[in-house]
């Protein structure tokens, strides 16, 4: 009998050794990512998908998917593949990223910039710093999926005139919208019509115009104005996420295609 209960006790701390350092049941759903990206060169973009386990027990279930590139606006159609993933099951309270190095040149051109006073002959000086202007859409099997996110950025010179974004929308019916602007008072963000005039509560199908920003004379320079407007079509919501920044110009701004802002001084 002694015999016995040894070799009981034995296979009940193996089959414990075993139950412990196996991997928990795959449970749980992975988050929507968080998405971001900055210039890793001159032309080159490094696209981060950020996903989270906020499960306190459970590993994730494994998720595959993808990610597009599209123009600056909102419910348009995708414009190429930025890349593939696989995410693996991800430990409780963890998180796994995921990274695409992409050349300028296999993404949408960024939006046209509505211009200010300009000087060729003047000294130029870059701000912001470069970033590509644009929207992305994710996609994976598993719930919440897809999602989209729109982003950039633009530079404003204190006291001159509105720095504007090119906007374009492809949804088939009216749209409406909304501006939600945080920053402190100096900072004005408008929607416009092609011709500058105020874009109307009621948007048509496939409204295109300008998302403008100004920033009074006290803006102190380097200041920034982070702030997004919804769109809804057909009960669906996107959001188009901006951040201006207060340039050191005297004059006015040029800016370039690759929303660059030149600052001009006489």
């Amino acid at each position: 009998m002694k015999r016995l209960l040894q070799l009981l006790s034995t296979a009940l701390l193996v089959g414990l050794f075993f139950a412990a350092s196996a991997a928990p049941a795959t449970a749980a759903n992975v988050l929507p990512p968080e998405i971001s990206w900055e210039m890793a060169g001159p032309d080159m973009v490094r696209f981060h998908l950020h996903f989270v386990n906020p499960d306190p027990f459970e590993y994730t279930l494994p998720v595959s998917g993808g990610m597009h590139s599209q123009q600056f606006g909102v419910f348009l159609p995708d414009y190429g593949t930025i890349g593939t993933f696989n995410v693996p099951p991800i430990e409780p309270e963890s998180f796994f990223d995921v990274f695409f190095d992409v050349p300028l040149s296999q993404l949408p051109p960024n939006p046209p910039q509505g211009s200010g006073l300009s000087a060729p002959q003047a000294p130029l000086v870059v701000c912001p710093p470069p970033m590509w202007v644009g929207n992305v859409e994710v996609f994976w099997n598993g719930p919440g999926s897809p999602v989209n996110y729109h982003n950039g950025n633009i530079g404003v010179c204190p006291g001159g005139a509105a720095s504007c974004l090119h906007l374009l929308t492809g949804c088939a019916g009216n749209m409406t919208w909304l501006i939600n602007n945080p920053c402190p008072p100096g900072w004005t963000v408008t929607l416009e019509n092609e011709d500058h005039t105020a874009a109307p509560a009621l948007l048509p199908a496939n409204w295109t115009g300008w998302l403008c920003v100004t920033a009074a004379a006290n803006i102190q320079v380097w200041a920034q104005c982070c702030y997004s407007v919804d769109f809804w079509c057909n009960g669906v919501k996107a959001t188009v996420n901006v951040c201006a920044i207060a340039c050191p110009c005297d004059v006015g701004v040029e800016q370039n295609s690759w929303g660059r802002v030149k600052n001009i001084y006489r």
